[in-house]
């Protein structure tokens, strides 16, 4: 029931805003849901990933610098038999700079990522946790509120992985 009450006051916020990240606002709050395929080592791993990001953006010449976090779960995939991986969860924190052009926008950020993996050990849950620097290259476009745009999403662990997926916004 409170996931409804979240789902649609969010909706309701989403709708009810007209104005589009411009830039003459000085500040910008945004909220995405993200979606993509693990590359690299993560492919061996999990099938797909998907979550929800916050983003705080402050207006710096054509563009705006960018903090951005928020929670992404990785849908695993049967590693032994008769033991499944739970779920991968990555927590990331990145900074970096959005730059527009009309509806366009390349945006490169960089940071630091909690990667937890849980998974079953003797009928027990277990989990490990391991942090990394990571960075995301994005473009998209932009329009009024609602922003998309693909991402790739770097692991720089001594064999890390990525995430190549979509981001759909909105911007208040």
């Amino acid at each position: 029931m409170k996931a409804i009450i979240v789902i649609v006051a969010i909706f309701t916020l989403c709708i009810g805003r007209t104005m589009a990240q411009k830039e003459t606002k000085k500040f910008s709050v945004g909220f995405g849901l993200e979606g993509g395929v693990p590359t690299g080592s993560y492919a061996d791993l999990f099938n797909f990933a998907v979550g929800i990001t916050a983003r705080f953006s402050y207006h710096a010449g054509p563009g705006f610098v960018t903090l951005t976090t928020g929670g992404i779960g990785y849908d695993p995939k049967t590693v032994v038999v008769g033991q499944k991986k739970k779920v991968g969860l990555q927590i990331p924190v990145r900074v970096g700079y959005k730059y527009i052009v009309h509806h366009f926008f390349a945006m490169g950020e960089v940071g630091y990522s909690e990667f937890k993996y849980y998974y079953g050990e003797s009928g027990a849950l277990a989990s490990t946790s391991v942090g990394s620097f990571i960075a995301a290259p994005t473009i998209g476009v932009q329009f009024n509120a609602f922003e998309a745009g693909l991402r790739y999403g770097m692991d720089f662990r001594s064999g890390g992985g990525g995430l190549l997926g979509i981001r759909l916004g909105f911007n208040f």
